[in-house]
């Protein structure tokens, strides 16, 4: 400040020199204390750890942040972004993020709804009429030229130029790397050119561009790990870059998060160890040597947008006599096949196992078939009366082909449940009984001739759980199995098709859950560990992690390979081809 009051003291008598003379000295002075200027001029109060943040993002050309949920990183980003735009005339932001809603999210929630409304000195410096939230892309600009953009990461965007880069839950874009560098990065090919650079005195000068990416942690064998690894390295080495860590504690110690949140995480059986680690310590988790399947065998595969709903039991009764009800889906072709994959599990309680139900579309292509996990569906505890009846009402519900399922141990007291009547007390309909077509001693042990044959039974041994495992692992490989997209992804299409955000919680909650479960899945698999047999190798649980969903997938895409032995056959007119 002392240099400040002596530059005063030489200023020109003028007013107006002395105005701009002041207006260069503040400005540089907040263009190296941006947190000053957020004080200062914006009036938001910040907490240490975001005075800090906000410095160094401002002082570094790359800035890698990984951070717990709840800590309120894209809002911190929003804001820095804004004092960009207000201290540096003309400023061009790109913000970059997986899904369509989390782009309008930035602009709309963190920077209309947010910052604005805590600013009325913001709301003077953006224009009112530039403010768009659109389908594709949302921006604001500024009355000096600066503009953010948000956008969703994809090929659409090819061609556009930023001077700042912002890329927000980097680990979630599609094609990772390839996006990040033949897409996004391309974007900083331009520099920004004000005027003071004409003046022959500072034509060695030159703004160099930045590059910002945040996220929640994710697996250690995940591109997103070496970009985080590679920003700390070169910090280390003093080059211009900035990476951290900022786990739950940090929301916790900053009235962020609550100590009841932060419990009901914890007591929430769907959050596992590993998850917690990545999602609120902000730790990239590394599975080891013995994880048989990887993150990314799984993460490719996640294309199927659209899932599949069975009815609730309220929507069943009443649509039940109309023609033709809203959760039916007809079959594209006599060749489609729908099956049901289920692994058993009768008792109750977080740390025991739950039953799985995994519900898929085959399309034949050539000699495979391309199978979509459309539906998953957990289930704790129940009796096996109560999960037949769940069985049956998801066959027909979906116009299934086959149950796939173990028949050993607690299995068998289901497939007893299946091979009866099953009376419907809610829906009042009664399903006819079901038997085994693959083992003839469980189709002879139902009673009834009429049972519909649609049980393929499995019981597991030493060379089944090899092949489960081989094949699951090919399957993934060939791209032949294929699993819905993350919930960023679903929520966008939600939104565009049911208008996700004006439903109830409850609502939203069903609508989101095939996401969330084939989230749970593919966890769940990338944590089991190899282990060796006699006839090959088995998938085994480490720890209190559990092998259910896996069991139910793999199962059923065991019987869909089977199946697809059908497709290589030759076609001999006049015979009727069956598998078994």
């Amino acid at each position: 400040m002392l240099t400040q009051m002596k530059k005063r003291e030489r200023l020109s008598p003028n007013k107006r020199e002395r105005l701009n003379e002041g207006v260069k000295i503040w400005t540089d002075f907040y263009r190296q204390n941006i947190h000053r200027f957020v004080a200062d001029y914006l009036g938001i109060q910040l907490k240490p750890f975001q005075v800090v943040l906000l410095y160094m993002i401002e002082h570094n050309l790359r800035t890698c942040l990984i951070t717990s949920r709840g800590l309120g990183k894209s809002w911190l980003i929003a804001l820095y972004c804004c004092c960009r735009c207000i201290l540096y005339p003309g400023q061009k932001i790109i913000v970059s993020c997986e899904t369509k809603e989390q782009s309008r999210n930035l602009i709309r929630e963190k920077i209309v709804n947010e910052l604005m409304n805590m600013s009325p000195n913001l709301r003077k410096e953006i224009n009112p009429k530039e403010v768009k939230i659109g389908t594709n892309e949302s921006y604001v600009k500024f009355k000096n030229g600066s503009t953010i953009t948000a956008i969703n990461a994809s090929e659409n965007t090819r061609g556009r130029r930023a001077h700042i880069l912002v890329v927000d839950e980097y680990v979630q874009i599609k094609n990772g790397f390839d996006t990040l560098t033949k897409i996004l990065q391309p974007f900083l090919q331009v520099v920004r050119q004000p005027k003071y650079l004409q003046n022959p005195l500072y034509s060695k000068y030159r703004e160099e561009n930045k590059q910002i990416y945040m996220s929640s942690a994710w697996w250690a064998d995940h591109w997103s790990y070496n970009l985080y690894k590679d920003y700390v390295e070169k910090m280390l080495v003093g080059e211009s870059s900035f990476a951290c860590n900022l786990p739950y504690t940090i929301a916790l110690k900053y009235g962020l998060m609550t100590e009841t949140r932060l419990d009901e995480i914890l007591d929430d059986p769907n959050m596992s160890d590993e998850a917690f680690l990545m999602e609120y310590c902000a730790q990239f988790f590394d599975l080891g040597n013995g994880a048989y399947i990887k993150p990314s065998d799984i993460i490719g595969n996640r294309t199927v947008v659209k899932p599949w709903y069975p009815p609730t039991n309220l929507e069943y009764i009443s649509e039940k006599n109309k023609r033709k009800q809203s959760w039916v889906e007809e079959k594209t072709s006599d060749s489609e096949l729908r099956v049901l994959g289920c692994d058993i599990a009768l008792a109750q309680g977080n740390k025991n196992d739950n039953t799985v139900i995994h519900y898929s579309v085959s399309i034949p292509k050539g000699d495979k078939y391309i199978t979509e996990i459309k539906y998953s569906e957990a289930i704790n505890g129940g009796t096996a009366k109560s999960i037949a009846l769940r069985l049956k009402q998801l066959y027909y519900d979906g116009i299934c082909d086959y149950i796939v399922m173990d028949l050993a141990g607690l299995g068998l007291a289901v497939y007893d449940a299946l091979c009866e009547y099953t009376y419907d007390e809610e829906r009042d309909i009664k399903y006819p009984p079901m038997c085994c077509f693959n083992k003839e001693d469980k189709k002879e042990r139902c009673g009834y001739k009429e049972a519909v044959p649609c049980i393929y039974g499995v019981i597991a041994n030493e060379e089944i759980n090899n092949d489960i495992a081989v094949t699951l692992k090919a399957s993934l490989n060939n791209h032949t199995l294929k699993f819905l997209v993350n919930e960023f992804e679903g929520e966008d299409w939600l939104n565009e098709n049911k208008n996700f955000q004006l439903l109830d919680n409850e609502e939203k909650v069903r609508l989101m859950y095939p996401y969330v479960q084939t989230t749970l899945t593919q966890m769940e698999i990338i944590k089991l560990q190899t282990e060796v047999t006699r006839k090959g190798i088995k998938l085994v649980e480490f720890g209190t992690n559990r092998k259910d969903r896996y069991s139910a997938l793999a199962y059923l895409n065991l019987f869909i390979r089977e199946m697809e032995k059908k497709l290589k056959r030759p076609k001999n007119k006049g015979n009727f081809l069956s598998l078994w």
